[in-house]
């Protein structure tokens, strides 16, 4: 049986990214609970730890809807191509 070649080029920088941002988001939340949490009461402090989990989000829905769409593009041509 024939293995199905897969298009990988620019994985590794976005799973790196992705690693980063989880990371970088747990130390953030931490550090916002520990010296800032509080002076603000619950309802800001929910809105800050939703903020911050949508700016992450946002980052990397953008890196990897970007290789989405390549990976879209390289599958049909493959199909159409073979």
């Amino acid at each position: 049986m024939k293995k199905e070649e897969t298009d990988v080029s620019g994985l590794g920088w976005r799973v790196a990214l992705s690693i980063i941002v989880a990371i970088g988001w747990a130390v953030f939340i931490i550090l916002w609970l520990f010296f800032y949490a509080a002076e603000y009461n619950i309802y800001q402090n929910i809105a800050v730890a939703i903020a911050s989990l949508l700016i992450g989000a946002a980052v990397l829905g953008a890196s990897w809807a970007t290789w989405g769409i390549k990976q879209h593009n390289w599958c049909c041509s493959k199909k159409e191509s073979g």
